[in-house]
């Protein structure tokens, strides 16, 4: 199965500090199950995702995620 279009240039990736929270989203959403990924659906629609928005569709809190 192909990897999703945006793979490269979505900008979720710089929410997370861990490699293996990202790793988590990466490999359900990115690599296998991207047409269930909420961002790409509002990027397809021709609309912006919200920076924090989860593939999932819950909006991260950045506050308690912030790189240190």
């Amino acid at each position: 199965m192909p990897n999703c279009e945006r793979l490269a240039v979505c900008p979720m990736f710089a929410l997370f500090s861990k490699k293996a929270t990202l790793g988590v989203w990466t490999s359900f959403y990115c690599q296998s199950n991207f047409s269930l990924c909420e961002r790409l659906k509002l990027f397809q629609a021709g609309q912006t995702a919200p920076p924090n928005l989860l593939p999932n569709g819950k909006l991260l809190n950045v506050r308690q995620h912030e790189k240190r």
